[in-house]
């Protein structure tokens, strides 16, 4: 007879039962959830089954949705802290910084929120890479901070419209059948939509580095 294995985790589960339980696995959970269906919303009982546990399991861990959320969110922003940047003048590594950030917001639109009012420092490494990536541009101690908000209110608000706005072709579909001067003057703009988002993010990127420009630029002494 095979002994059965003991001091393993298998033998403490047994064969064929899910892994234990953990406040870090949920959260890994979640985030697997998320980027599988970003619109799709979060719910207790989808990531409980992702987990392959029971939906009130979580509630020993976290004792509603909106800390589940939080924890998620937290868990996102530090994985933002070191994402490479290669060498270069400012302007193109804030762009790099900028369009790494957007990648890793695109799946998580629902933890967006979360991550505007959190209270734990998972940002504080990614304002650190920030203001490394800005020292060059030699922003005094008034406008570096009003940078640092223009920036990442454009990163957020940017995750914010591109992960809740309502696809191209359902906005072309809601007027299809409609009649009148406003809908004949709104037909022309939906159809260039799918162009128009496939520009958007480089020209708000364009954007807000020419703003951080114009900044460098009023200081004295100071050239873009």
């Amino acid at each position: 007879m095979t002994p059965v294995a003991t001091g393993t985790e298998t033998g403490r589960r047994g064969r064929g039962r899910p892994p234990r339980l953990s406040s870090e696995r949920i959260v890994e959970g979640a985030v697997a959830e998320l980027e599988r269906e970003p619109s799709v919303s979060l719910t207790i009982k989808r990531v409980a089954d992702s987990v392959g546990a029971a939906p009130m399991a979580l509630y020993r861990y976290f004792p509603d949705r909106d800390a589940l959320l939080q924890a998620t969110a937290d868990h996102v922003l530090a994985a933002m802290e070191r994402a490479p940047i290669s060498d270069g003048p400012w302007q193109d590594r804030l762009r790099a910084w900028m369009r790494a950030g957007q990648e890793r917001l695109r799946p998580y639109p629902q933890l967006v929120p979360y991550m505007t009012t959190t209270q734990q420092p998972a940002w504080i490494p990614g304002l650190a890479r920030l203001r490394e990536i800005l020292t060059p541009a030699g922003l005094d101690d008034e406008d570096l901070p009003l940078a640092v908000a223009l920036i990442c209110s454009t990163i957020i608000g940017h995750a914010v419209y591109d992960g809740y706005r309502r696809p191209d072709a359902e906005m072309a579909a809601l007027v299809h059948e409609a009649t009148g001067p406003a809908a004949d003057a709104v037909r022309p703009i939906l159809a260039g939509m799918p162009a128009a988002h496939a520009r958007l993010h480089d020209v708000v990127l364009d954007t807000t580095v020419a703003a951080v420009e114009r900044l460098v630029a009023g200081r004295p002494g100071q050239a873009p």
